[in-house]
């Protein structure tokens, strides 16, 4: 015997979120924009080293610099700033 009371019939038909069409749009568009992110992401990461690239005459400054002496200890050796000793 079947029931033709709609109020007393449970909704079997749930709708579930992974079905509807909004769940779908808000994945495509979650897609796009993180595609979208990583791609700007790269192009910093490819630009980047380009602008922190040393010239050749800031490694000879770097050079000259980590070379110059910085102090000399009560024995009369040389030292540079970052500790090695010259002489």
């Amino acid at each position: 015997m079947e029931n033709k009371d709609k109020s007393t019939q449970s909704d079997t038909n749930h709708k579930m979120l992974f079905n509807s069409d909004g769940f779908e749009l808000f994945i495509k568009i979650l897609s796009v924009s993180v595609t979208f992110i990583l791609f700007i992401f790269k192009g910093i990461l490819y630009v980047l080293p380009f602008f922190l690239e040393t010239t050749p005459d800031e490694e000879r400054r770097k050079k000259r610099r980590r070379n110059e002496i910085s102090y000399y200890d009560d024995e009369g050796h040389a030292y540079t700033s970052d500790g090695r000793r010259l002489f």
